[in-house]
């Protein structure tokens, strides 16, 4: 078989800042090819390890000491503080602020991730601020954990952390402070949800939970007979910051009241309790429109759907958990849940943009007369008269008049096609297909001779015909994750390996490549 002129994946991934780095081969030598990707916010998967976390490219570290060692020689202490066995300590009467702080830490217009565990042994907690005014907060403290803010400096700051509420005593510490440069725009998600890798890829969507991980605000409301505790256990992100909810009786809830839509919304949640025991989650105006699931007792991801719900609910109406975690609750408007957002009190909630995916100027890689195109994908469930797919086209046109697209039509079947000339060789979208599955499809295209694969098997088309006569009117020259390159029908799912060959494959090398 021959070698593709272009592969994205098969277990070969690599990323460059705004790149998602594809390949080519010459012999034994691998070529990298940068694929252009777009997405102006940040963005979670579940990395090799089966936790959690956000995509980023980390800098170097721009705190000394920040595990506090001693004798303190970089970190200034005021009005009390003092460093002991491996901390700082924030401690006073509340009469003056007191704090540490370090001297040029941020620079204007970079964007930065810090990190830091805390103790709040009383008071009102920490502020983590870029200077000592009142007004000038990266993120609060409240409770003893483990916590990351993100901060975009508007000038040449340092870094400071004190205590947050005056006229009151307060006795808090600090440890494992890290300050690093993040890139978190425009980085493509490599995810392991499965236990294998594949590119990422969603629509955007909006978490409108304001505190996605802090039960305890009040805008989280409780029966009399729920208990919380913070911080309880390790969550799926690897930090101790999972929340405990005791419920005393049956038919106790929280609930997170929401502004219904009038479209399908989903809601999710990470649980974790003793297996067999079940719990009601859901969307509704009240517990007993939720749905029972069983727990299995490890962290699993519930959701459920909804066209009607004002609340938000976790509770035990007529299901017998009492005693449970809980993790990162969602609500987005949409017929299926995507990857984690993180809120932390941001008014409207945090918004995860659409990504896209593009690679122009590749005449050279696309074979014009004939070739194959080959993705082993997978869709998540989508409403009716949906399109998602990725095509060959001609970037300058943004038309589907010289075309070879590949993906899914409505909720349960392919689509298929290639136009030349402003008209269809072939199209097929009759065959069914399942959502969360991949499926390796393969259309080797010549005029006359053309070929679809899938799973190691022919297909024949629904619409024309693989024998049909075509040539194309405009060159092929773009890799598109849309219909035509204009953003239409853009793709959604997940995508194990992509390959480009400029040649047409024989059914032998089709069935290989499929099966």
């Amino acid at each position: 078989m021959a070698n593709p002129s272009l592969q994205i994946g098969n277990d070969n991934w690599a990323i460059k800042e705004d790149n998602l780095l594809g390949y080519s081969t010459a012999g034994t030598r691998f070529v990298p090819q940068p694929i252009t990707m777009t997405r102006a916010t940040a963005g979670t998967r579940v990395n090799p390890s089966g936790l959690v976390e956000d995509v980023e490219l980390l800098g170097i570290e721009e705190v000394e000491d920040g595990n506090f060692p001693t004798p303190n020689t970089e970190w200034d202490l005021f009005n009390g503080a003092t460093v002991s066995a491996g901390k700082a300590n924030i401690v006073g009467d509340g009469s003056v602020f007191g704090y540490i702080s370090q001297s040029s830490v941020f620079t204007s217009g970079k964007t930065y991730k810090v990190t830091l565990d805390a103790v709040i042994t009383s008071g009102g907690g920490l502020s983590v601020k870029y200077s000592t005014a009142y007004a000038d907060n990266i993120g609060f403290i409240t409770t003893t954990g483990s916590y990351t803010f993100y901060y975009i400096a508007t000038s040449d700051y340092n870094l400071v952390i004190g205590r947050t509420q005056s006229g009151v005593a307060y006795d808090s510490s600090v440890t494992n402070i890290s300050v690093k440069e993040a890139t978190i725009d425009n980085l493509p998600r490599v995810d392991y949800t499965d236990g294998t890798s594949s590119l990422l890829v969603e629509p955007q969507r909006t978490n409108t939970i304001t505190y996605s991980e802090d039960f305890s605000q009040s805008s989280w409301f409780k029966t009399s007979g729920v208990t919380l505790t913070s911080n309880y256990g390790v969550s799926p992100d690897g930090n101790n910051n999972s929340t405990r909810l005791q419920l005393s009786t049956n038919n106790e809830q929280i609930y997170y009241s929401i502004i219904h839509s009038g479209s399908t919304e989903t809601a999710s949640i990470y649980v974790k309790g003793t297996s067999g025991e079940t719990i009601q989650f859901g969307v509704g105006n009240n517990i007993s429109q939720g749905g029972t699931y069983t727990l299995n007792g490890e962290w699993q991801r519930i959701n459920q759907q909804s066209t009607s719900g004002s609340v938000v609910i976790i509770g035990n109406k007529d299901s017998t958990a009492t005693d449970f975690e809980i993790w990162a609750g969602q609500f987005e408007i949409g017929s299926y849940p995507t990857s984690y957002i993180k809120t932390s009190g941001q008014s409207g909630g945090v918004t995860r943009v659409q990504e896209a995916y593009k690679k122009t100027g590749i005449s050279d890689k696309i074979g014009q007369t004939e070739g194959t195109f080959f993705i082993e994908l997978s869709k998540p469930v989508l409403s009716p008269d949906n399109y998602i797919t990725i095509s060959l086209n001609n970037a300058a046109s943004n038309s589907i008049d010289n075309t070879l697209t590949i993906g899914f039509k409505n909720s349960n079947e392919y689509y298929i096609r290639l136009r030349a000339g402003g008209t269809s060789a072939f199209t097929s979208g009759n065959t069914a297909s399942l959502a969360n599955t991949f499926y390796k499809i393969a259309v080797s295209y010549k005029s006359t001779e053309s070929l679809i694969y899938i799973d190691g098997s022919p297909i024949t088309p629904n619409g024309g015909s693989l024998s049909n006569d075509f040539a194309f009117t405009a060159t092929l020259d773009n890799l598109s994750f849309d219909l035509d390159g204009d953003d239409t029908s853009p793709f959604y799912g997940n995508v194990k390996q992509l390959q480009i060959f400029k040649t047409a494959l024989s059914p032998s090398e089709l069935t290989t490549l499929t099966t």
